[in-house]
């Protein structure tokens, strides 16, 4: 293939509308789609770079374009991590280092959030698209020869890839964002281009160049739109109708190229040279803002203060772009790619290990115990794989092993039930109970399932007991009155645990900051401030007379007067402002055992 300037313009504004949109530009809503374009133009290069006859000769020219940078951000990341975060930071950019070491870091992300979530700390969150890019090269081979036998095939994979892609948006965004068969689509596209409209490559259909000037426009104007990551629908989610568009927009370019005029313009001249760095940008510019931004126990923080603050960042990520360019990218292997991997790898990995190791030994046991609250958590609500392997469950079993139970309870309710799931999970077993959690995070709340939905699913599962738990005003007392009232028609129990107190600010970093007196702890409560703020609800569950429900208070449990936001030793009960840890939620043990042994 000839040298094709439109191909580096296209990449250039790919990488800029991600940069863009991670710098947190308004007007860039969904600058997160660059990386659909990133996909299309790999899978366009593969068709044109591969050769059959000569398979170790493709991989290595991969390696030694990709890997060295990509080491060398992984390097830098863990080691800036060390020197500027907490071990509560150091120890998840530690995690991620592991997956990304194996190529994996679509798979680590898949199985911790969704890529729009802020909750953790995720430096190397950008890593997960090479992931993706580097499980394509390795079946490329495989793909080609399949191809090659049936050209049927083809479509076959592209179809199947797009369709399962939407369907599974609609059921487990994350799950068609991170994984390589719901991406495929989007690489096959790029490699139909360039195998069937192009020569080697380079444009034969010069006289159609105007539909590559549409498709440009497109891709300049489709992320001024606001497309919604964690939808459950193809056609405002993503992947969706939005990437298929993009997509659809790339390829065009890929098909016709750009009119002369443009192509040769100013303005091109500059996007095709960030288009030769594009790689070395997207490499760094993540861990930069990420870390620059950092605050303990505050996730991924994306908002950049003053505009001071985002010069500096633009400043070092022009810096270590240049630095990742010119001196790993660009700069030709000494060693061979084998030794790389090896070395490397192995390399990383001990680093990853040991540094939490060494951090931890510089801070008191005071605040290694604060560090952790962000792993004293219940996880993954009903498990990673649910929703795809399970896509119409309404409920999930939590314990499974019990296999002739002395009851059936079913926990219904937000976030707030989720956190204490695993506590009331491990006295449902001590009582040989089995206990079923509602799938989704907003049960009885607006637009979700209803209190005949809760109740239906109830019966279905021979539940006799619903427990309801919420975050406070999160759900109406008139919802709470229709779930009695269809509770009781079906001869089932309600409990209603009240809500847990809540702190104007984050307990872990408001106990860090008092320690360095920084701050001093969330503002103080009473059991009287609680009650106060939690009048209208607790008032009208208290005042409830029926055998069929209980109200159980569980402000005596952390307020007696003075409401608790750690134990006696220091440890968090609560790992944000309102969301109780596993030791917090541990507080409220004889509340499970009481809707247990009623």
């Amino acid at each position: 293939m000839n040298y094709r300037s439109d191909i580096q313009v296209i990449r250039g504004l790919a990488v800029i509308l991600v940069v863009l949109f991670h710098l947190g530009f308004d007007s860039i809503k969904s600058g997160f789609l660059g990386v659909d374009i990133f996909f299309v133009v790999s899978g366009f290069l593969m068709a044109v770079l591969y050769d059959k006859n000569d398979i170790p000769k493709f991989y290595l020219r991969r390696a030694k374009r990709l890997l060295p940078a990509y080491y060398a951000t992984i390097f830098f990341t863990l080691i800036f991590a060390y020197l500027l975060t907490t071990p509560n930071e150091t120890a998840q950019v530690s995690s991620q280092a592991k997956y990304a070491i194996g190529f994996a870091s679509n798979i680590g992300f898949w199985a911790q959030n969704s890529y729009f979530s802020k909750a953790e700390f995720n430096p190397l969150l950008h890593l997960w698209s090479l992931g993706v890019e580097m499980q394509f090269y390795l079946i490329v081979p495989l793909l080609c020869w399949v191809f090659s036998k049936n050209k049927f095939m083809f479509l076959l994979a592209l179809v199947g890839s797009l369709v399962s892609c939407f369907v599974v948006t609609g059921i487990s965004p994350k799950t068609s964002f991170f994984m390589l068969p719901f991406r495929l689509w989007e690489f096959l596209i790029g490699y139909g281009a360039a195998y069937y409209f192009t020569n080697q490559g380079n444009v034969k259909l010069i006289n159609y160049r105007w539909l590559g000037l549409i498709g440009l426009i497109i891709v300049f104007i489709i992320p001024l739109f606001s497309v919604n990551g964690e939808a459950l629908s193809a056609i405002d989610g993503h992947p969706g109708l939005f990437a298929l568009l993009v997509t659809l927009a790339t390829t065009s370019i890929l098909i016709f190229g750009i009119p002369s005029l443009i192509e040769k313009s100013f303005f091109s001249r500059i996007l095709e040279r960030i288009g030769k760095y594009s790689y070395s940008i997207y490499l760094a510019h993540f861990p930069i803002i990420v870390i620059y931004l950092s605050k303990p126990f505050s996730g991924t923080n994306l908002t950049i203060p003053t505009l001071v603050d985002g010069v500096i960042i633009v400043v070092l990520m022009v810096l270590f772009s240049a630095i990742l360019y010119y001196f790993f990218e660009h700069k030709r292997l000494k060693v061979s790619v084998t030794k790389l991997i090896i070395g490397a790898s192995v390399s990383l990995v001990l680093l990853a290990m040991i540094l939490p190791i060494i951090q931890n030994k510089f801070y008191s046991q005071e605040e290694r115990l604060i560090f952790g609250a962000f792993s004293d958590r219940s996880t993954y609500r009903c498990g990673k794989l649910i929703r795809v392997l399970e896509p119409r469950a309404i409920s999930c079993d939590l314990t499974p092993e019990i296999d002739e139970p002395e009851q059936r309870v079913m926990l219904v309710g937000n976030s707030h039930s989720d956190s204490i799931k695993t506590s009331f999970v491990k006295a449902s077993e001590a009582n040989q109970s089995k206990l079923f959690f509602m799938v989704s995070n907003t049960p009885l709340m607006e637009g979700d399932i209803s209190a005949k939905g809760v109740v239906d699913e109830a019966i279905s599962k021979g539940v006799n007991k619903i427990v309801l738990h919420f975050k406070e005003f999160s759900i109406p007392n008139e919802t709470i009155s229709e779930v009695i009232a269809q509770s009781k028609l079906a001869g089932i129990k309600v409990y209603f645990i009240e809500p847990v107190p809540v702190w104007k600010e984050s307990v872990p970093v408001s106990m860090y900051n008092d320690i360095h007196q920084k701050d001093t702890i969330a503002e103080k409560q009473t059991k009287t401030d609680y009650i106060s703020r939690n009048a209208s609800q607790v008032d009208f569950v208290r005042a409830i007379i029926d055998d069929n429900f209980t109200s159980l208070p569980v402000v005596d449990f952390f307020c007696n007067p003075d409401c608790q936001y750690a134990s006696d030793n220091g440890k968090p009960f609560y790992f944000d402002d309102d969301h109780l840890t596993i030791t917090g939620s541990e507080q409220i043990k004889d509340v499970f055992d009481k809707i247990l042994l009623d």
